[in-house]
C-alpha cells in the first residue's frame, strides 16, 4: 500500500576506510555505483571482467567501448543470458519486469561487434566487476540505466554495493570470475562477430580459487564444477545465518524477492524463529512490493507473522543482512530457496566492524523510513482503492455508496458472489464489476443510479487481478480505467 510522505534523498558520507567503501543507488540522490563502475572502466590498464545479469546503461556500455579499444581487447562479460532465455518469455525471473528481450540482444550483439568477449552462465545472477586485480564493484545492482539512474522517471532503483580495495580479496574474486569464464559458463559469442551465442564446452579452470574469507572479505554462492566433480559453496548462505544468530538488538534484512521461504524454512523462518525466542529483537525487511506474485505476498506474510516488521518499496532491489550494526553482508541474492541461496552464482562482501557496514545500516534505515509502500495482511476494498501497490490502479469514480436496482436473481447471485474478494471495476463505454466468477454491469437507471445486471465471466476476480499485474506497460488494455471497488451497493425494490 502507498505511504503518502514523499522520499528524502539519501546523502552518502566520505569514505573512511580504502580498502571497503560503500556504493549505492537512491531515488532523488547522488548515487555513486553508476559512478564508480565507469571510473574503473576508465581507469582500466590490463584487464577488466564483468558479471552482471543485464547491461544497458549506455554511459557505461561507452567506457566499455573505449576501454576495449585502448586494451586492444582485455574486456571479458560473463552473463546468465543464453540461447535458451534470450528465445523464451522472461517475465517470471527475478528483476526482469519489464525487460525488452530484443533491445537486450541489440546490446549484447554491439558488445560482441565492438571486441568484447562474452560467455553465458545459465545460473550466473552475480553482479561485479573487477579491474586490473586491483580494485572491485560488488553490488546487487545490474548495469543499466534504471538500476543505476533513471532519468525518465527520476528515480533510481534502490541498490547497495561495496568497492573493494583489499588486494587479497580483489585477487580471490578475479580467480572466481576466471573459474566461472573456463569452467562455468556454456555459452560463449565470438568477439568481433554478430552477437550469436553458441554451445561450448566448459574446460577445467585454469586457477583455483582460496576458500571464502572468515571475516571482511568477498564470499559468493557457487553451483559448478572444476572439472574435478560437481560441488556447491553456499558461503552467502552460511554468513545470513551467522549474522542472524549474533543479532541481540536489531537485524535488519533486505531483498527485492522472496521465494519459497514457506517451503523451506531453515533458510529464513527457522534462523529468525530462533534468534527472536532468544532476544527481544527489532526484525525488519526492506522488500520490493510484488503484489502480482502470490508466492511472494505469501511469503510476507508468513514473516509479519513472526513478527517481521515489513517496509514495502516500489523501488527497492538492495540485498543484504545486518545485526547490531557490527555484523553483516550485502549481496546480490535474493532470500530465494530455488535459485541463489541453496544453488545459482551470486557474489557478496562481508563487512564485519568496517565502516562500510555503518553506511550500509545507515541506509537501510533510511530505505526503510522513507518506503513508499506499506504492508498490510488483510486489506478492505477502501484500502484497495485508496492506496494498493499497482500500477493499473485508479481511484473509484462513483462515490461510496450506489443504488442500483436488478432482478431478484442477479441480486441474490451477486451477494452470495460477494461473499470473498476482490471486487474490481473496469469502465470504458461501460462500468462492470467482476465479483466472484461474475461480471456486473452497470448502466444508468432511474429511479435507482444504476441498472445491474449479472453474467458468468470468462475468469473469477482474483485470476483477472492477476492478469492486470502481468500486462506489459502500454498495452492497449493497460489504459483502461480499472481499480477496486470500495462502494455500498443498496438495492431499490
Amino acid at each position: 500500500m502507498p505511504d503518502t510522505d514523499a522520499p528524502e534523498p539519501f546523502l552518502d558520507a566520505p569514505d573512511t576506510d580504502r580498502e571497503y567503501r560503500h556504493r549505492f543507488t537512491y531515488r532523488g540522490s547522488a548515487t555513486s555505483i553508476r559512478r564508480t563502475a565507469i571510473e574503473l572502466i576508465e581507469g582500466a590498464r590490463h584487464k577488466i571482467f564483468l558479471a552482471s545479469f543485464r547491461i544497458g546503461d549506455r554511459e557505461l556500455l561507452d567506457a566499455l567501448f573505449d576501454a576495449v579499444h585502448r586494451l586492444r581487447g582485455g574486456v571479458y562479460v560473463v552473463t546468465s543470458w543464453t540461447e535458451q532465455s534470450l528465445k523464451r518469455d522472461l517475465s517470471s525471473l527475478e528483476d526482469v519486469d519489464d525487460v525488452d528481450v530484443q533491445a537486450q540482444k541489440k546490446r549484447f550483439d554491439e558488445l560482441t561487434r565492438r571486441g568484447i568477449a562474452l560467455r553465458g552462465h545459465e545460473g550466473c545472477h552475480a553482479k561485479f566487476l573487477v579491474v586490473d586485480d586491483s580494485l572491485a564493484l560488488v553490488s546487487s545492482a545490474n548495469l543499466e540505466t534504471s538500476a543505476l539512474v533513471d532519468t525518465e522517471r527520476k528515480r533510481a532503483t534502490g541498490e547497495n554495493g561495496v568497492l573493494i580495495g583489499d588486494p587479497t580479496e580483489v585477487q580471490r574474486l578475479a580467480r572466481f570470475f576466471t573459474r566461472l569464464w573456463f569452467a562455468g559458463c556454456t555459452w560463449a559469442a565470438l568477439p568481433g562477430a554478430e552477437y550469436a551465442l553458441h554451445r561450448r564446452t566448459p574446460a577445467p579452470s585454469p586457477v583455483t580459487v582460496p576458500p571464502l574469507a572468515d571475516g571482511p572479505g568477498v564470499l559468493w554462492t557457487y553451483d559448478g564444477d572444476d572439472g574435478d566433480g560437481s560441488h556447491r559453496e553456499r558461503g552467502i548462505l552460511t554468513a545470513l545465518h551467522d549474522v542472524i544468530g549474533r543479532a541481540r538488538r536489531e537485524l535488519l534484512l533486505a531483498t527485492f524477492s522472496l521465494v519459497g521461504i514457506r517451503d523451506r524454512p531453515d533458510l529464513l523462518l527457522d534462523p529468525l524463529r530462533r534468534a527472536m525466542t532468544a532476544h527481544d529483537l527489532d526484525v525488519r525487511l526492506l522488500v520490493r512490493a510484488r503484489n502480482n506474485v502470490p508466492e511472494h505476498r505469501a511469503d510476507t506474510a508468513a514473516l509479519a507473522e513472526l513478527g517481521v516488521t515489513i517496509h514495502g518499496d516500489s523501488d527497492t532491489h538492495a540485498k543484504g543482512v545486518i545485526a547490531d550494526g557490527r555484523y553483516g553482508a550485502l549481496f546480490s541474492a535474493n532470500f530465494d530457496a530455488v535459485h541463489g541461496m541453496f544453488s545459482g552464482v551470486e557474489v557478496g562482501t562481508r563487512l564485519d566492524g568496517r565502516p562500510a557496514l555503518t553506511e550500509a545500516r545507515r541506509y537501510f534505515r533510511h530505505a526503510m523510513e522513507n518506503a513508499d509502500l506499506s504492508f498490510v495482511p488483510a486489506p478492505t476494498q477502501r484500502e484497495l482503492d485508496q492506496r494498493l501497490g499497482a500500477r493499473w490502479r485508479r481511484r473509484w469514480p462513483h462515490g461510496v455508496r450506489l443504488t442500483v436496482s436488478a432482478a431478484d436473481a442477479d441480486w441474490q447471485r451477486l451477494v452470495d458472489a460477494a461473499a470473498t474478494g476482490p471486487v474490481l471495476w473496469e469502465e470504458d463505454e461501460e462500468l462492470r464489476l467482476y465479483v466472484g466468477d461474475l461480471v456486473v454491469t452497470l448502466r444508468p437507471g432511474r429511479p435507482a443510479r444504476f441498472r445491474l445486471t449479472v453474467a458468468e465471466s470468462r475468469s473469477d476476480a482474483a485470476t483477472r487481478m492477476r492478469n492486470w499485474y502481468a500486462e506489459r506497460p502500454g498495452a492497449g488494455s493497460a489504459r483502461k480505467k480499472r481499480g477496486c471497488c470500495p462502494a455500498l451497493l443498496t438495492r431499490l425494490h
